[in-house]
């Protein structure tokens, strides 16, 4: 979300989204929001409506109708104390004509929250999950999802997961490359550029890779100046770091 470093650090962010939050209950926060619905560009169409019990607890109801008159139906529950934190939304990521079901659950301080796209599948006219992930927001780059979260105070990492013949559910194992962008910690210069670092995994470790086309760099821009490590910068700190073991 790959490195033991990476590792950790994704994992002590994802602690901190999951414990830095105080629970509340949602009898007094949930709202029944009635059904929104949208036509999809084969004539399908695609619903989602919230609604409470006498506890407040929260539930989406998910529709969907396929162009043959076919239909499908998903209830998905959450926990009452998580219920203020949630939302569901029909959106079309990509800009193809196909919408989905975005569902946000519990955030953190910062601007990462829990996440889900829901979507037809166009062969079975059934609602399948399509994304799961924690993160800040959701964009298509290139024929890739492209999920954007907070790592750190002074860091955001880009996830890119390529859509073209993936099936089932999209989660962090299947992420393709990572874009890094944060402070250049190894420069004493308070004004020096940020650090932008395109790596993908290979054999249990990341390595430094090119940017795949001109429109990545825009990630790069986060925070202004920046400078793009290539993968000959990155094999000559690995041999320096080696040296000094």
């Amino acid at each position: 979300m790959i490195s033991p470093v990476a590792r950790v650090l994704s994992a002590i962010a994802f602690a901190c989204l999951m414990l830095c939050v105080p629970l509340v209950h949602a009898d007094e926060h949930c709202e029944p929001v009635a059904e929104q619905s949208v036509k999809n560009a084969d004539q399908s169409t695609l619903s989602v409506s919230t609604a409470c019990d006498e506890s407040g607890n929260r539930r989406y109801i998910l529709r969907a109708h396929a162009k043959d008159g076919s239909s499908d139906q998903k209830t998905l529950e959450v926990e009452s104390e998580y219920a203020p934190m949630g939302s569901a939304s029909l959106v079309d990521i990509d800009n193809d004509g196909y919408h989905e079901v975005e569902v946000r659950g519990m955030c953190g301080a910062g601007p990462n929250c829990e996440g889900e796209l829901y979507r037809i599948d166009r062969r079975t006219g059934k609602l399948e999950l399509f994304f799961s992930g924690g993160y800040a927001e959701l964009s298509v780059i290139d024929g890739y999802l492209v999920e954007a979260g907070r790592a750190s105070c002074c860091s955001w990492e880009y996830h890119a997961y390529r859509l073209d013949g993936r099936t089932g559910a999209l989660d962090y194992k299947d992420m393709d490359f990572m874009v890094e962008v944060g402070a250049d910690t190894d420069n004493i210069d308070e004004e020096a550029p940020a650090r932008c670092t395109f790596s993908r995994a290979e054999g249990g470790t990341r390595t430094v890779m090119r940017p795949p086309g001109r429109k990545w760099l825009q990630l790069c821009t986060l925070y202004g100046d920046y400078h793009l490590t290539t993968p000959k910068e990155a094999r000559a700190a690995e041999i320096a770091n080696r040296a000094q073991e």
